[in-house]
Formats: structure tokens, sequence, C-alpha cells
């Protein structure tokens, strides 16, 4: 087993490499990625971009395009990095974007405070505009009688 880092479109998460050949691997993580997606697996500084080709939970196979260099991929050329004692501790990974339906969520709880700050201000205005259209009116009336009572 392979220490390393999975990229794809739920964004980053650890992963374990469990076999390896040159044009393919296979790989363990949190949750495995959707059939046909792409990922990009991270070890020490090589990158393998591969397409997912079959998935069942945790465990994925991935095709890669170009040959994988396996020699420094295993450990050959760099030390090995270290193992994640728990590949579901989420606190690790601080750039982890939330999944498609809690970012969903998110959004549509912003576009409701949004919706009423905006209702709110307008409501707002129109209270404004009232009280400043009646004071205008009753003003014209009342200047009319305390000039009569003044004149008197």
């Amino acid at each position: 087993m392979i220490g390393a880092r999975l990229r794809h479109e739920c964004g980053w998460s650890d992963a374990r490499i469990l076999n390896l050949s040159s044009r393919g691997l296979m790989v363990r993580a949190r949750q495995a990625p959707p059939l046909g997606v792409y990922v990009e697996i991270h070890r020490g500084t090589h990158r393998i971009v591969a397409r997912v080709v079959w998935a069942e939970q945790d465990l994925f196979g991935a095709r890669t395009q170009d040959d994988i260099a396996l020699d420094a991929i295993t450990g050959g050329d760099e030390a090995p990095l270290p193992v994640a004692a728990n590949l579901n501790d989420d606190r690790r990974d601080w750039r982890r974007r939330p999944p498609p339906a809690e970012r969903h969520e998110q959004s549509r709880r912003s576009s409701r405070r949004m919706e009423f700050a905006c209702i709110a201000l307008f409501a707002s205005a129109a209270a404004f505009l009232a009280f400043d259209t009646v004071a205008e009116v009753l003003s014209k009336p009342l200047r009319m009688v305390e000039a009569r009572l003044a004149g008197g």
C-alpha cells in the first residue's frame, strides 16, 4: 500500500494505491468517484491523471493514457509518504469542499437571506415614502389652519 492524495470533482482526500501497473492502478479512498470521472493522484512530486473505469464502495480502478513511472511512484527515487491513521478524519484536510448536496443547501440558505434583506429594504423604503407623502399631504391644511389661528 502506498499513501497518496486524490483529487476529483468533490475535492481532495487521502487515498491508498493498492495495485499499480504501467497504465492503471487500483485505489482505496474514502468514497470511490463515479465511473468516467477523471482523477488526479499525487504521490510526493509525482502526479497521475487517470479515468475511473470501475468503482465499488471505497475501491476503484483507473486507467491512464500515458505510462506510469512505477519506480518513482513506489518510492525508488524518494522517501514514502507517511500513512494516515484514519481515512475518515476530515479535520486533516481544511481545504475540503463540501459535497454537492451540502453546497446546494448552503447556496439555498444564502439566497433566502439575500431575498429577506431585499424585501426588508424595499419595505423600509416604501414605509419611508408613505410617511413622507402623508406628512406632505397633511402639512398644507395644517399650515392653513395655523395661519388662520395666528391671523385670527
